[in-house]
């Protein structure tokens, strides 16, 4: 079973944004080079914060977005934030217990006020995904990544019941293209590659369509509509 292995970002300045993030989350710098920059992230399993340059991408609202732990100093974590080059935004949120933010390259993201007892996500408490058929992308997820279902429904855990959710919802408008955050999925050294992405492909998971020549791993349309990458164990 293939590990869920990062989260991706396009970025127009990858290293800057990732200087944001990584003093948002306390996550060390593991990798910077032409190709990106890695986050990563602390917790007891092994999930990075990918960042990789892409000039031009879809402007808000985002299928996918990050919401950070505040805990009981919500207030404080929003300062801090804004501090480091976050802007509050308008969303169409209303009043809600949560603030939306908005980093330095207009991605938003929410900080909610608490966690329930026994959840320890850790700085970022979810990824949530707005997904076509929400309930087909949580099956495909939960099987293929290996989580277990989290406390409400349409949430999926790591098994060790650490790091953040994966949080699925109905989306709110219809996918304008390609998704400027996304998934990506690793084989283990023991699998065989080739068996993991029919397994993939028979689990609902569509290969995208692209013009971008060959690459080293596989685009994937998962489905819920949102795209997905599988790597190679090395």
């Amino acid at each position: 079973m293939p590990s869920l292995d990062s989260i991706v970002i396009d970025a127009r300045d990858p290293a800057e944004l990732a200087g944001f993030w990584s003093v948002a989350l306390d996550a060390p710098v593991t990798f910077q080079g032409t190709y990106g920059t890695r986050l990563s992230l602390p917790g007891q399993f092994e999930l990075f914060l990918d960042f990789v340059p892409v000039p031009e991408r879809l402007e808000r609202p985002h299928r996918l977005h990050l919401d950070l732990y505040g805990g009981a100093e919500r207030d404080a974590v929003v300062r801090e934030l804004t501090e480091l080059g976050a802007v509050p935004v308008d969303i169409g949120q209303g009043e809600v217990p949560w603030v939306v933010l908005a980093d330095p390259e207009d991605f938003a993201f929410c900080v909610l006020p608490g966690q329930e007892a026994g959840v320890e996500t850790g700085s970022i408490m979810a990824v949530t995904i707005e997904a076509d058929n929400k309930d087909a992308a949580y099956a495909f997820w939960r099987d293929a990544a290996g989580w277990l279902p989290g406390a409400h429904e349409y949430t999926l855990q790591h098994p060790s019941g650490t790091g953040p959710l994966l949080a699925f919802f109905d989306p709110a408008e219809p996918s304008r293209g390609k998704s400027p955050m996304h998934l990506d999925l690793r084989v283990t050294p023991e699998e065989d590659y080739d068996a993991v992405l029919r397994d993939l492909l028979a689990r609902g998971a569509t290969r995208a369509e692209h013009d971008w020549g060959e690459l080293p791993w596989t685009v994937l349309i998962d489905p819920g509509g949102n795209e997905c990458c599988l790597l190679s164990a090395d």
